[in-house]
């Protein structure tokens, strides 16, 4: 619930989460911890122990992405950015061959981010969140075809030796 509450101004609520992970076969959701022995900086400070999170479900041959979150120390470490390619390859592995999302219209971080990985906008939600705030609709399409896969792929690939080095702790 930490990381919702830095990461969203309308977190959902611990209810949500036990329901999505309890409850819903349709539901996957991915975690990023620390590194083994990453436990306290040198500072003396703790490392959280969920550094990321997010998650889909999944509709038949629709993967809709319903969360992703960094902790805001470790944003701008290509964390997100693997994190949404684990999600993709995860959905395209359990037969999804489009991805959806919404976004917050003032998003320009998570914008970029989808948009470098091929999603584009195919609507808009008035009013969507909780503050009143729009959404964009975005669509990965044809997920399961190589010529779409295959960029995001490699780029999923090289993003993975680079995590699995492991991560510096910020501060």
């Amino acid at each position: 619930m930490e990381l919702e509450k830095v990461s969203f101004p309308s977190p959902w609520t611990l209810a949500t989460y036990h329901s999505e992970l309890t409850r819903s076969s349709r539901s996957r959701y991915l975690k990023v911890g620390p590194a083994p022995g990453q436990g306290v900086r040198a500072t003396g400070a703790a490392v959280p122990s969920l550094i990321a999170q997010g998650g889909f479900m999944l509709f038949g041959a629709e993967m809709h992405i319903v969360t992703i979150a960094v902790q805001p120390a470790w944003r701008g470490r290509s964390i997100g950015e693997w994190l949404l390619l684990a999600l993709l390859a995860l959905g395209r592995e359990e037969g999804a061959h489009t991805a959806t999302l919404e976004v917050r219209v003032s998003n320009g971080i998570a914008l970029r981010l989808y948009r470098r990985a091929g999603f584009e906008a195919v609507g808009y939600r008035r009013r969507y969140y909780p503050d009143k705030e729009d959404a964009r609709i975005l669509a990965l399409a044809e997920l399961h075809r190589e010529r779409v896969w295959g960029p995001l792929r490699e780029r999923f690939e090289v993003l993975s030796v680079l995590m699995g080095r492991g991560v510096e702790a910020p501060g």
